[in-house]
């Protein structure tokens, strides 16, 4: 096993016994292996976006234990973790760190949240998280970190490169860390989206990172494809 792998399991053993440490804890009343758990805790069943999990039911994910006069929820066996049960992990040439060790709790909700794909927050509050430089900060490959404006709206890959409030050239939506990054993994170094992930690729479909660049740059001048006619007539000649 190399020394990568042999971290990573690792990592994955510490992410499962923590979880379980945390999820282990004496409910105050007993219970029964079908009781009812949304009739207190109905707060992790509503919301803008829910679990899928959860509308299957409490059981989906966790059980009840009972150990002499004392009663345990945790979580149900899982080879790695319980998400990877449903959600199957991908091996990518690149991984984000977090999804590669199981620590999907680190951005989601694994009941509810208020914005998509159930993430704890906006996509630039989770990822500047780790990745906001600050005079603490440690460099290092595996957590690499950017320098910001004071209002975090622009400074990455450039001093004006804006990576919020402005508007995405491609998806016509706010610009974000995920305008140019993959969450969870890649076919490229520092997670950078590659051509065929870019929508309507008009260019090509290399994954070279000059594409991505380009295709953003050349949408939001104007450039990004030439008229029907005259490629129709290019064509003809």
């Amino acid at each position: 096993m190399t020394l990568r792998a042999r971290l990573r399991s690792i990592l994955i053993a510490g992410v499962v016994l923590s979880a379980g440490a945390v999820c282990a804890e004496q409910h105050p009343v007993p219970l029964e292996a079908n009781s009812p758990c949304l009739d207190c805790h109905s707060d992790h069943a509503s919301g803008g976006q829910v679990h899928a999990a959860v509308k299957q039911g409490c059981t989906s994910c966790h059980r009840v234990e009972n150990r002499s006069d004392a009663t345990y929820v945790v979580l149900k066996p899982a080879k790695t973790i319980v998400c990877f049960d449903c959600h199957e992990p991908k091996t990518y040439a690149y991984s984000h760190l977090p999804y590669a060790s199981g620590m999907c709790m680190r951005c989601h909700n694994p009941h509810t949240a208020e914005n998509p794909h159930l993430l704890r927050a906006k996509v630039n509050a989770i990822c500047l998280e780790c990745h906001l430089r600050r005079p603490e900060s440690m460099p290092s490959k595996h957590m690499p970190t950017i320098a910001l404006v004071s209002d975090n709206s622009m400074g990455h890959p450039y001093e004006r490169h804006p990576v919020s409030k402005f508007r995405d050239a491609l998806t016509g939506e706010e610009m974000s860390c995920l305008s140019c990054h993959m969450a969870h993994g890649g076919g490229q170094a520092n997670l950078l989206r590659m051509g065929a992930e870019i929508p309507e690729d008009a260019l090509n479909q290399n994954t070279e990172t000059n594409d991505m660049c380009r295709k953003c740059h050349m949408r939001m001048w104007g450039f990004d494809r030439l008229p029907t006619k005259k490629k129709n007539k290019a064509k003809a000649n």
